[in-house]
C-alpha cells in the first residue's frame, strides 16, 4: 500500500504524523504545567481540532462512588451545554453511548443510520439530536480503570470519520487520559497543600492569640499581688484589655447588693463626662442593669438597643446612646456572686464586636473578678490591720486569697503545658518542612533538566538532525531522571505520612491499637531534624509483633520530650550520645526502659526532676516543663508510673510502666 502512495500523499501523511507528534507533546507539556482543568480541557479540544473535524467535542469524567458522570467540557452546535459542576447519574449502557463506553472501557463509533435503526426499534440511544457520525474513546487510568470518555461527533450530512481518524483519536485519547490524571493529581496535591497551609496558618494565629490571652491572664492575676491602689489597678486592667480588644471606651461597674445600687470606680468614655466617685444609681437601670438582671453577657448594637427599649426591657439609660455602634458587657462572677460587670463600647461604625469577642470578654471577666476579689480582700486586710480589727478574720481572708492564688497558678500551669505542646508541634512542623524541602528541591531540579532534554530533542527533530544515538541517549537520561523523581517523591511522601500521623496523634486523646515498634520508629523519624547534624544514635529494642492499646499522641510526646531532654541536657558536652529504648509486655503491663549515656544528674537535682518549672537551664531556653509533662502524661493521661535513676556521668534511666489498656478516666485527666 505504501508503494502505491504518491509523493504528495506521502508528504501529507508525514506532515500529519509530525502534527500528531507535536500535538501529543503539547498535551504532555500542558499537563506538566499543572494548569487548571477547564483551561487544559479547552487546550486539548484545540489540539484535537487541529488534526481532525472536532467542532462537536466533549469530555465526560466518571465518579465511581456516586456512579455518576460530569460533562466537564462540552462544545456542541445543536445541544445546550450542561454545567460542568452538574453530577448526572450514569444511565444504562443501552440508553447512552457515553455510558456504554464508560461501563465497558471500549471505543465506540455510531452512525446516523445505526441511531435511526435503534430509535425505530424503540431503543433510543442518547438524549440529544442524532449525529451523522459519533466516535467515543474511553479514558483509562494507570490502574486500568475507566474514569471517563472523550467524544467527537459531526452533524455534517454524509461526513464520516476515516479509519485513520478513529485510530488517531484513539491514540490521542490515551495521552489525554494520562495528561488528565497528571493534572488532576497536581490539582489535588496543590489543593491539599493549600488546605494544610491554611490549617497551619489558623493554628499559628490561634496559638498567637492564645499566647496573648495567656499573657493577659497572667498580668491580671499578677495585678492582685502588686502593691498598688485600686485606681491604679483599674487603669492597668484597661491597658491589658486594650491589648486584647478595642477598649477606647472602657468601664468597671461594681454591684452593691445590700443597697441594690451600682457604682463605676473606673469609667473612660470618649463622649461622656467622667463619673464622680460618689455616683450611684439603681442596679436595674441602663444597659448594665440589663446585664445584672439577665446574669448573662450581652452584645447590643444600635438596632438591638432600640428593640429592647421598645420591648420595655431597658429603662433609664444614661449617656450618649444615639451614637453607640455596639456595646458589650460581661458580668463578673466570683464564688457564684455577681461582683459587677466589665463594659466595652465602640462609637466608630468601622469598629465592632462579634460573638467571639463577647466570649473572650466573658472569659477574661471571670479572671478579673478573681483578681479584683483578691485585691479587694487585700485592701480590706490592710484596713483591718490599720484599725486593729480581728486578726483571726483577716487571717482567714488571707488564707482564702492564697487558696484562690494557688488555684489560678494551677490554671496558669495548665495553660503553659498546653503552650509547650503547641511549641513542640510547631518545632515538628518546621523540622519536617526542612526535611521535605530537600527531596522536593531535587525533584524540581530533575524536572527542569528533563524539560531541557525534551527541548533539545524537539529542536533536533525540527531540524531533522535527530539520530538514533541521540534518541537513545535521551531515553537513558529520561530513565535516570524518572528514577530520581520516583525515589525523591517516595521519600517526601514517607516523611509527610510520618509527620501527618504523629501530628494528628499529638492533637488527639483517642485510644487506639498501635504496633508499638513501628510507632516508636515513626516518632523518631519526626525527630530526624534534631539528630541529623549530630553523631548521636538511637537504638530500639521492641518485638515487631507487639501491639498495645494506648493514646498515641501522649506516647509520642513522652518519647519526644525524653529524646529532646537527652539532646539538650544529657548530650550538651557529648559528641556521640547513645540512647536505648526497650519495650516489652508482661501480662497486662507494658514496660518501657529509656536510657542514655549522657552527663546524668546529681541526687539533689534528680529529686526535683519532675517538679514543674524546675530546669538546669534557667534563662537559656529551658522552661522546666518537659519532665513535668512526661510525668503528667504517664500518670494522669495513661494511668501508669515512672521512675528515674541517675548519677553524675552515668546518664539517665527512666522506667515507665503502663497498662496495655489505659483507663478511659485517665485519658480525660489532663
Amino acid at each position: 500500500m505504501n508503494a502505491a502512495m504518491s509523493p504528495s500523499q506521502a508528504a501529507q501523511r508525514l506532515a500529519r504524523l509530525e502534527a500528531v507528534q507535536s500535538v501529543l507533546l503539547d498535551i504532555n507539556r500542558r499537563s506538566a504545567r499543572r494548569q487548571d482543568l477547564p483551561s487544559f480541557f479547552q487546550a486539548v479540544h484545540e489540539a484535537i481540532a487541529s488534526l481532525m473535524h472536532a467542532r462537536n467535542f466533549y469530555i465526560a469524567l466518571y465518579e465511581a462512588k456516586a456512579d455518576a458522570m460530569r460533562f466537564v467540557y462540552r462544545v456542541d452546535e445543536k445541544e445546550d451545554v450542561v454545567d460542568p459542576a452538574t453530577l448526572i447519574p450514569l444511565p444504562p449502557s443501552e440508553e447512552s453511548p457515553t455510558a456504554w463506553i464508560i461501563r465497558r472501557g471500549e471505543p465506540l463509533g455510531v452512525t446516523i443510520e445505526q441511531i435511526a435503526a435503534r430509535n425505530a426499534s424503540g431503543q433510543r440511544w442518547g438524549s440529544g439530536p442524532p449525529a451523522e457520525h459519533w466516535v467515543g474513546m474511553p479514558l483509562i487510568g494507570n490502574e486500568g480503570d475507566t474514569f471517563g470518555a472523550i467524544v467527537v461527533q459531526s452533524y455534517v450530512p454524509g461526513f464520516r470519520y476515516s479509519d485513520e481518524d478513529i485510530a488517531l483519536f484513539g491514540l490521542m485519547s490515551e495521552h489525554v487520559a494520562d495528561a488528565i490524571e497528571q493534572v488532576q493529581s497536581a490539582v489535588r496535591l496543590e489543593k491539599a497543600i493549600a488546605e494544610r497551609t491554611r490549617s497551619l496558618e489558623l493554628e499559628i494565629a490561634e496559638r498567637r492569640r492564645g499566647e496573648k490571652l495567656q499573657r493577659a491572664l497572667y498580668e491580671i492575676s499578677a495585678l492582685s499581688m502588686k502593691d498598688i491602689d485600686l485606681d491604679r489597678f483599674y487603669a492597668e486592667l484597661h491597658r491589658i484589655m486594650g491589648e486584647l480588644l478595642y477598649a477606647k471606651n472602657f468601664a468597671v461597674m461594681l454591684y452593691d447588693k445590700a443597697n441594690d445600687v451600682v457604682r463605676f470606680p473606673y469609667h473612660v468614655d470618649e463622649h461622656d463626662e467622667p463619673l464622680s466617685p460618689d455616683y450611684r444609681r439603681p442596679a436595674g437601670d441602663g444597659l448594665t442593669g440589663f446585664v445584672l438582671r439577665t446574669r448573662q453577657p450581652q452584645l447590643i448594637d444600635h438596632a438591638r438597643f432600640h428593640a429592647l427599649l421598645d420591648a420595655g426591657q431597658m429603662r433609664n439609660v444614661y449617656g450618649d446612646t444615639d451614637t453607640i455602634n455596639v456595646w458589650m458587657g460581661a458580668p463578673m462572677f466570683y464564688q457564684s456572686k455577681v461582683l459587677g460587670a466589665i463594659i466595652l463600647q465602640s462609637y466608630d461604625p468601622a469598629i465592632g464586636y462579634d460573638d467571639d469577642d463577647l466570649k473572650l470578654l466573658t472569659f477574661v471577666a471571670d479572671h478579673i473578678a478573681a483578681a479584683l476579689s483578691r485585691k479587694q480582700a487585700d485592701e480590706a486586710l490592710r484596713t483591718a490591720h490599720a484599725h486593729l480589727a480581728a486578726g483571726s478574720e483577716a487571717l482567714q481572708a488571707k488564707n482564702r486569697e492564697l487558696e484562690t492564688t494557688l488555684m489560678h497558678l494551677g490554671m496558669a500551669q495548665g495553660e503553659l503545658v498546653r503552650q509547650e505542646k503547641l511549641a513542640s508541634l510547631g518545632a515538628l512542623v518546621a523540622g519536617i518542612a526542612h526535611e521535605v524541602n530537600t527531596p522536593l528541591g531535587i525533584c524540581v531540579t530533575a524536572v527542569s533538566h528533563l524539560a531541557e532534554e525534551i527541548l533539545q530533542v524537539r529542536q533536533a527533530l525540527a531540524e531533522k538532525s535527530l539520530t538514533e544515538n541521540n534518541l537513545q541517549a535521551f531515553f537513558e537520561s529520561t530513565d535516570e531522571i524518572l528514577r530520581i523523581l520516583t525515589t525523591n517523591t517516595q521519600r517526601a511522601s514517607g516523611l509527610i505520612r510520618s509527620f501527618k500521623q504523629v501530628a494528628v496523634d499529638q492533637s488527639s486523646d483517642d485510644i487506639r491499637e498501635i504496633a508499638l515498634a513501628e510507632y516508636i520508629e515513626e516518632t523518631l523519624k519526626s525527630l530526624r531534624p534534631k539528630l541529623k547534624r549530630t553523631r548521636h544514635a538511637i537504638a530500639v529494642e521492641c518485638d515487631p509483633e507487639l501491639r498495645v492499646h494506648s493514646v498515641p499522641g501522649a506516647l509520642s510526646q513522652i518519647l519526644t520530650n525524653l529524646v529532646i531532654n537527652s539532646i539538650i541536657h544529657g548530650f550538651e558536652h557529648i559528641e556521640e550520645g547513645r540512647i536505648l529504648i526497650a519495650a516489652q509486655r508482661k501480662d497486662a503491663t507494658l514496660t518501657i526502659d529509656y536510657q542514655d549515656n549522657g552527663s546524668g544528674m546529681a541526687p539533689d537535682a534528680l529529686k526535683h526532676l519532675f517538679d514543674p518549672f524546675y530546669t538546669t537551664k534557667r534563662g537559656r531556653g529551658g522552661s522546666g516543663l518537659g519532665a513535668n509533662i512526661i510525668y503528667n502524661l504517664v500518670t494522669a493521661k495513661l494511668g501508669g508510673s515512672i521512675a528515674v535513676d541517675s548519677a553524675p556521668g552515668s546518664g539517665l534511666h527512666y522506667r515507665i510502666r503502663l497498662p496495655v489498656q489505659p483507663p478511659q478516666s485517665a485519658t480525660n485527666a489532663i
